[in-house]
């Protein structure tokens, strides 16, 4: 009997949807994607060549809170810049660079992490022949007129 009413009650949780809802707060939902995403780095970085140009770059995750860049580059990805109102964390993913730190250029590599505060200038360049794979996070997302006032150009 007690067989019975376990697998009874396994049934009707399984009939009424309950195992398989996804726990959801639509009203809470202000990102693009809407939805939760695991992404495939190798796979974005290899599916998005250098076609012009020094670099490629896609917003992969926009909120109001928050903004996610994948930055493919190679020679100087940026020229020496600051931020006005988004701090800027960046994780290089692949290859080997400079990065314009405090005044001085230091040597980066794939694994190393990078953080920037608004108003602190800072720059990247990949090494001779290679390229850049970054993923960079932005503590908000960045105004549609950009937030980079170059210092060199």
């Amino acid at each position: 009997m007690k067989t019975i009413l376990i697998m009874a009650s396994m049934i009707l949780f399984l009939f009424c949807g309950q195992a398989f809802a996804q726990p959801i707060a639509k009203h809470l939902i202000d990102a693009k994607p809407p939805e939760a995403q695991l992404f495939d780095v190798e796979k974005w970085f290899e599916e998005h060549p250098i076609k012009e140009g020094n670099m490629v770059s896609e917003t992969v995750f926009l909120s109001p809170r928050g903004q996610v860049n994948f930055i493919r580059g190679r020679g100087m990805v940026l020229g020496r810049h600051i931020h006005t109102q988004v701090d800027e964390v960046l994780y290089i993913y692949k290859g080997r660079g400079e990065y314009y730190i405090n005044g001085k250029w230091v040597p980066a590599k794939a694994g190393q992490f990078h953080s920037c505060p608004r108003g602190v200038a800072h720059s990247s360049r990949a090494a001779d022949g290679e390229e850049l794979w970054l993923i960079v996070f932005y503590t908000d997302p960045l105004p549609p007129q950009g937030d980079r006032a170059m210092i060199d150009e």
